[in-house]
């Protein structure tokens, strides 16, 4: 389906679940750039987790574009000791 994609930020990591939901939806970037105002840039900093700061915002609008609970976007994954 997709590569996991990890967000390591103070030993914590998060799995940004973007791709999921796009592939689940039969969607692309530019269409949720189009419905929800979001810049693909940003989609795509998301899909690819070169940002680990995601605005409460983003979150909302991505939440509703998708119809889904911000534990659909995010998954913590405890780190290996």
């Amino acid at each position: 389906m997709s590569n996991k994609q990890y967000i390591i930020y103070n030993i914590v990591m998060i799995e940004f679940k973007l791709d999921d939901l796009i592939w689940m939806h039969r969607t692309n970037a530019a269409e949720i750039s189009k419905a929800t105002g979001l810049g693909t840039t940003t989609l795509s900093k998301l899909r690819n987790s070169k940002s680990a700061n995601v605005s409460i915002n983003t979150i909302d609008k991505l939440c509703k574009y998708f119809d889904c609970k911000v534990s659909d976007l995010f998954e913590y994954v405890p780190d290996k000791k």
